[in-house]
């Protein structure tokens, strides 16, 4: 289950039930309370994580407390891979959203499943894969596509996986944020969409107002 811009835009591997309970076979599942922080941007990349049940939201706090979204797991889904196998520190701070249940996976424990089946290394090649094609895919939009139709595309992506289906619930500074734009030139790329009567702003929110495929934008 993965909503918002970065995450939806990437196809991750998800755990089958015979993997998740391999997994919960051999190793303990961790509680955490609606809020708890799984890990902070920042910290050491020393294992990754299977989420069990619950969601994990996934995304940066700001220094002014503001919280982005990249996006919410479920049950079955993998994060912290890529500083995991790279050594890289953490790139998103993780906070139980409800009640959730999740396994660490440390390097002793990834030796021992994929000892077991070799499928594991299959996967998690897969995941990566994936998410690698998915980051060549922002950075050649990024190079081909304006401003604008980059934050156009954005927002119909989590316009589509929001409850409201037209709203998006964000703010101008969280959309920079997400996009890596100064927030001026955010603002300046949302006036050239409403002028055109491609969106309506609202406080903390932007509504769309016409379906994709009605004129040149993406």
């Amino acid at each position: 289950m993965q909503r918002t811009y970065q995450f939806a835009m990437t196809a991750r591997a998800t755990l089958s039930p015979h993997e998740l309970g391999q997994l919960t076979a051999r190793a303990r599942v961790r509680d955490f309370a609606d809020g708890q922080f799984v890990q902070y941007q920042g910290d050491p990349g020393d294992e990754f994580w299977a989420v069990v049940e619950g969601h994990v939201a996934v995304g940066r706090f700001a220094a002014d407390g503001g919280f982005t979204h990249f996006g919410v797991l479920g049950a079955g889904d993998l994060f912290g891979e890529l500083a995991f196998f790279t050594g890289v520190p953490r790139q998103v701070d993780a906070l139980a959203s409800g009640p959730a249940r999740l396994i660490a996976i440390d390097r002793p424990l990834l030796r021992q499943l994929m000892a077991a089946d070799v499928g594991w290394a299959e996967l998690l090649l897969r995941s990566l894969s994936r998410q690698l094609a998915a980051t060549l895919d922002t950075i050649d939009a990024e190079r081909r596509l304006s401003i604008r139709d980059r934050l156009l595309a954005m927002l119909r992506v989590m316009a589509k996986e929001s409850a409201g289906g037209d709203r998006v619930a964000a703010t101008q500074q969280q959309l920079a944020d997400l996009l890596g734009v100064s927030r001026v030139t955010l603002g300046a790329a949302l006036r050239i969409l409403a002028d055109a009567g491609e969106v309506e702003r609202g406080y903390g929110h932007i509504r769309l107002l016409r379906p994709p495929g009605r004129n040149g934008f993406i």
